[in-house]
């Protein structure tokens, strides 16, 4: 079974996109960002899903959704990038360091995929600009990307 959760801070507001870029382009395009988890289970999905929830989200601070589709609407486009297998990822191998400590768990985790995702807000050539939010965001010699 797969289960979803996209994280999102409950303090963070939309911010101005050219932060995100090496030079900025001034279109009054803006952003928000979250952490998407696709995490493959065997075992007791409800314990599973009860454990990352305490794992991957600060209940203070955060809101999660667990569907798989984005969780916001209105983004002019998405880009969903994360590490390429064999990459170094550290959140990655903290969460499952923390999960191999744990002794009796009654679910596997077979597979964890993290991603970060980037809704940019606004109007304007969708081509150009993801080409170029793309190219200044993306490192091609460690990340994989989806732009929606």
């Amino acid at each position: 079974m797969i289960l979803h959760f996209e994280v999102t801070s409950r303090f963070q507001n939309v911010a101005n996109a050219d932060s995100l870029l090496y030079t900025p382009i001034n279109a009054g395009l803006q952003f928000r960002t979250s952490r998407v988890y696709t995490v493959e289970i065997s075992g007791d999905l409800d314990q599973a899903r009860n454990y990352l929830k305490s794992v991957l989200v600060d209940p203070i601070a955060q809101n999660v959704s667990s569907q798989e589709a984005p969780m916001l609407s209105r983004a002019l486009f998405i880009i969903d990038y994360g590490m390429k297998p064999g990459a170094l990822d550290l959140e990655k191998e903290a969460i499952l360091q923390n999960y191999r400590g744990r002794i009796g768990l009654p679910f596997t985790i077979d597979q964890l995929k993290i991603t970060q995702r980037v809704y940019i807000f606004g109007d304007g050539d969708k081509d150009a600009l993801q080409a170029r939010f793309v190219r200044d965001i993306c490192n091609p010699a460690i990340h994989y990307w989806i732009v929606r």
